[in-house]
């Protein structure tokens, strides 16, 4: 039976396959393909720009990662003939002088491409020495100025950590000049012995400074869960010429670490800050109140005081395709001789990008305590008297910002930012009014509320041509309204302009102004410069609006070769004497020029 059925079945499978019918296919052999209408198609081929603009965190956030993971074949090389990258100079000596009589000396070397060290030196010095020039500064004493500075770094690199150090010193040389002839003729002074080079060393207001850190950081790429840490160790030195001097030992760390502990879609970090800052201070009291009070002479008096920092921020943040989010608290305890404070403050901030490269905004909230030491204060003015034993620390109990930023058209960035924040004895510089020639600053502290509006555009206009202008408001509202207080040396408008333009890669033209408006000053002098007095006929400083800083330069720098350049610049070509702070005024116009000499130069080429 199932021979019938198999012989049944392979004999239908016959007749069907070679029952098909056969058809004949025929082929057009001149057929040439024509696309009609050709000339209706205009538009340009466009490719849509699909990325997405992310918003900007710390390096140590992991993005967004896809699996991207695959097995390439392995592809032979070619055998090409190395090409040869543009020689990069490694050191430069950079001489300069001007008017009037400010030489200019520049010095920087490096080490050559090195896998695992990284060691150079750069030098600094620029004077002047001209005595007073116009009509205007010949009722001024002798003021020469000196800027001296020395850089030496060391970097070790290893496979997970890099280590790095350096040291720093500088020294900076002032003179107390602010006392005009009028002022002291109308105090009944009419001894010229503070205007001879013999008095030289008694306005002198120098300083050194000395500064060394050392520190590790790792070198874990973002997307590694590993630890991300930073330490660093700092100790800087400052001796003033009046012997007052300040110690300080700081640590700042961070410790992060990128995980996915929440089950959330993007990329978390966990991070903590540790700081710790310790001053030790000492005041020459000689130079100060004190010693109108207890006739010192000339004996040397000295004062101690001690400040200590310790902090921790532990935060989190979150980074989900455009959007970042952050949060946390800052934990500070503060102390001194006279009190502990531990003003603890909120931390957050969220960034989110509404179109892509056109428009993004952000906002947040921090605070911030600082300790307002000799360093900080003396690089600020450096007519300040450090004498004084009035440093403390200056406390940010809130601050709140937010700002938008983005790109308008093409290579034009714009960013527009606010904060305000209530800040806890901010220091102000004020005249000091009890020594016989006033010419030399002090602190006063207040309880302020202070904001801030800033705009800042940059546009690169071309290749060759880039503009950069910035604008800043500050408003400073005093909490204490029992008497006027009065911002000072702070100003309450400030603009600021820089242009470059390069011409056939030979040519830089530069163009700059700095405009500074409405600062407060004590002065003896009234808004028409007379002398004020009150009514027992002494010579009376009051509160007097100061006049606008308007400070506009050029510069322009020729690159000769691939080692030399000449540069030159114009500084003040309005030749205004105005003051940032009252009667020290600027020497007016002052040129610069000079050549460059770049050495050292090597490919960047790996070495066999």
């Amino acid at each position: 039976m199932k021979r019938i059925i198999l012989t049944t079945a392979i004999i239908c499978l016959a007749n069907w396959t070679f029952g098909q019918a056969i058809d004949t296919a025929r082929f057009r052999l001149n057929f040439i393909p024509q696309l009609s209408n050709i000339q209706k198609i205009n538009p340009q081929a466009v490719i849509n720009d699909t990325a997405k603009e992310t918003v900007k965190f710390d390096y140590y956030i992991t993005p967004v990662q896809m699996d991207v993971s695959f097995n390439p074949t392995p592809i032979k090389a070619g055998k090409l003939t190395p090409e040869i990258g543009e020689p990069i100079g490694r050191n430069f000596l950079k001489v300069g002088f001007g008017y009037p009589i400010t030489p200019l000396l520049e010095f920087a070397a490096h080490n050559t491409n090195n896998s695992k060290f990284s060691f150079g030196i750069n030098l600094h010095h620029f004077s002047s020495w001209a005595g007073p020039i116009g009509k205007k500064q010949q009722n001024y004493a002798y003021a020469p100025t000196s800027d001296t500075r020395a850089h030496l770094f060391l970097t070790r690199f290893f496979k997970e950590q890099t280590l790095y150090s350096s040291i720093d010193y500088n020294h900076e040389l002032a003179n107390l000049y602010g006392y005009g002839k009028d002022v002291l003729m109308a105090k009944g002074i009419y001894d010229d012995i503070y205007y001879d080079k013999s008095y030289r060393e008694a306005i002198q207001n120098d300083f050194h400074h000395v500064n060394a850190e050392v520190g590790i950081r790792s070198n874990h790429l973002p997307g590694v869960k590993r630890l991300k840490q930073d330490v660093r160790l700092n100790y800087n030195f400052l001796y003033s010429h009046n012997k007052s001097m300040e110690h300080y030992v700081g640590i700042t760390s961070f410790f992060a670490y990128d995980s996915r502990f929440m089950r959330i879609s993007g990329s978390q970090n966990y991070r903590i800050d540790v700081n710790m800052d310790f001053y030790n201070d000492r005041y020459n009291d000689r130079y100060n109140s004190y010693a109108l009070v207890h006739d010192l002479g000339d004996q040397d008096h000295f004062s101690f005081a001690n400040a200590f920092k310790f902090e921790l921020v532990p935060s989190m943040q979150f980074n989900i395709k455009e959007y970042y989010f952050k949060i946390g608290v800052g934990v500070p305890v503060i102390r001194t001789d006279e009190y502990v404070h531990c003003p603890v403050y909120p931390v957050a901030e969220v960034q989110l990008g509404i179109v892509p490269k056109i428009l993004s905004i952000y906002a947040g909230i921090d605070g911030k305590a600082e300790y307002q030491g000799m360093r900080e204060l003396l690089y600020e003015n450096p007519f300040y008297n450090p004498s004084f034993n009035e440093l403390n620390f200056t406390r940010t109990r809130i601050n709140v910002y937010g700002g938008i930023k983005g790109n308008l058209v093409k290579k034009l960035n714009y960013h527009i930012s606010a904060r305000y924040a209530y800040v806890q004895d901010m220091a102000f510089f004020l005249l000091d009014t009890t020594t016989l020639l006033a010419n030399r600053f002090n602190l006063v502290h207040n309880d302020v509320n202070f904001l801030n509006v800033c705009l800042n555009l940059e546009w690169e206009v071309i290749d060759h041509l880039s503009l950069n202008f910035e604008a800043n408001y500050n408003g400073y509202y005093f909490r204490d309204k029992s008497q006027p207080h009065y911002a000072w040396y702070k100003p309450a408008l400030d603009f600021g302009f820089d242009g470059k333009y390069t011409f056939k890669e030979k040519f830089i033209f530069d163009l700059n102004f700095k405009l500074e408006f409405m600062s407060w000053a004590l002065s003896p002098r009234d808004e028409k410069g007379n002398i004020r007095y009150d009514e027992a006929g002494h010579v009376s400083y009051q509160p007097t609006k100061m006049k606008p800083v308007l400070d506009f330069g050029i510069g322009f720098e020729y690159l000769i070769n691939r080692n030399f350049s000449a540069f030159a610049t114009i500084n003040n070509i309005g030749c205004q004497y105005y003051a940032r702070y009252y009667d020290f005024n600027s020497f007016g116009i002052n040129a610069l020029v000079g050549i460059t000499y770049s050495f050292g130069k090597e490919t960047i080429k790996k070495k066999k």
